[in-house]
């Protein structure tokens, strides 16, 4: 008998519990915030569908680099990046080598000679990319990616360069900004006297593709082919 009635207050408390709330419930409504933000599309572009050319080097060029430099210097080449976004963003760019096991690794004996003058050379290991490998599994050299400030445009004004090295956490401004090989450097553009990325619709880098062979001594007689491949993709900020 006790067991049956505490069964049965059992159901009158649930009883009473579902009709308080059934009666609340007619007077209430919930109000739901819903939506996405996305950032505006934008468009990455290379002039000359991405195409460096060094063009026909005689072999004799390659025989023997300047003293004090491993690297015989085939000088720079021009190519232009542009970013085209639908609406105002904050974007920049990295870059990732995708020949990094053949590059020669730079250093004070061995590096690429800045294509801006007066601009100091690329001896850090990580602005070096590589340009795949000679006949005889030799090392063909490196080329580095150097951004010039000076031609560096925003919706067609100009704009200073800005990069960081810590995901946007920091940035610093620099007229010759060398791209890293590795991924890790975001570059875009700040209105000018200012250190902070700016919203562009339009955005316009140039660069100027400098390159560095071993010689022929160690890159052997056959005919040699440059290989460099890297890739570039936007970070949206």
């Amino acid at each position: 008998m006790t067991a049956f009635k505490k069964t049965l207050s059992t159901l009158s408390v649930c009883a009473a519990l579902f009709v308080a709330t059934q009666a609340n419930a007619a007077n209430e409504s919930t109000l739901k915030v819903t939506g996405s933000i996305v950032p505006a599309a934008c468009t990455p572009t290379l002039s000359n569908s991405g195409e460096v050319s060094f063009g026909t080097i005689a072999a004799s060029v390659i025989k023997s680099p300047a003293e004090g430099n491993g690297l015989v210097q085939l000088g720079a080449k021009d190519i232009t990046f542009s970013i085209s976004c639908e609406a105002e963003a904050a974007v920049g760019f990295k870059m990732i080598d995708n020949r990094t096991s053949s590059a020669v690794a730079l250093s004070a004996s061995n590096y690429i000679v800045s294509p801006v003058s007066g601009g100091a050379s690329a001896a850090q290991t990580y602005f070096g990319f590589g340009l795949g490998l000679a006949s005889n599994n030799a090392k063909i050299g490196a080329y580095s990616v150097t951004l010039d400030g000076a031609n560096t445009t925003a919706d067609g004004a100009a704009a200073s360069l800005v990069y960081s090295d810590d995901e946007g956490k920091s940035w610093r401004t620099g007229t010759a900004v060398y791209q890293v090989a590795d991924n890790a450097r975001v570059t875009t553009v700040a209105k000018t006297g200012s250190s902070q990325p700016q919203l562009f619709e339009e955005a316009s880098f140039a660069l100027k593709i400098s390159a560095g062979v071993q010689p022929s001594s160690v890159l052997g007689s056959d005919e040699i082919t440059l290989d460099g491949n890297a890739t570039l993709s936007l970070v949206y900020l």
